[in-house]
């Protein structure tokens, strides 16, 4: 009776995990720019880009995307939170990085996220003077700020 039993629950047990398996090991779908900067995704970042999304505005991003603290950020923060070079570098060549202030606030979170690949990046002309801790703190007290 049991081999019966496993015989007939097997096929649909096979069907469940085929359907959970690949959703489980994908990574989530970005909902905005940030996201998608954050998660390193170059596609989705240039098609957002490219179909008018804008890098300076203040994105939300779910609380497992960046940390639970972190709700708020510019898709050109969040490209820096990536801790990729490249994904920077994109942004940047897309007209993310509008002006010196940018590139110094920029530079100083990468400095603080001790994201040294993003800080040779935006560093190349030159580092900012930056207080240690004071950018990631403006940014976590936004992400508080309803």
């Amino acid at each position: 009776m049991r081999p019966l039993l496993l015989a007939l629950a097997l096929p649909p047990m096979l069907a469940t995990a085929a359907v959970l398996v690949p959703a489980v090991s994908r990574p989530p779908e970005p909902r905005n720019l940030a996201e998608a900067a954050a998660m390193g995704n170059a596609p989705a970042v240039m098609r957002l880009l490219r179909a008018g999304a804008d890098p300076s505005r203040e994105w939300p991003v779910g609380p497992r995307v960046i940390s639970s603290a972190i709700t708020h950020v510019t898709a050109v923060e969040a490209a820096v939170w990536s801790r990729q070079g490249p994904m920077v570098d994109l942004i940047e060549r897309e007209g993310g990085i509008r002006d010196d202030a940018t590139r110094a606030h920029l530079a100083c979170l990468a400095a603080d996220l001790r994201a040294d690949e993003v800080v040779q990046v935006l560093t190349r002309h030159g580092a900012p003077a930056c207080v240690a801790g004071e950018t990631l703190a403006a940014v976590t007290a936004r992400s508080r700020t309803p």
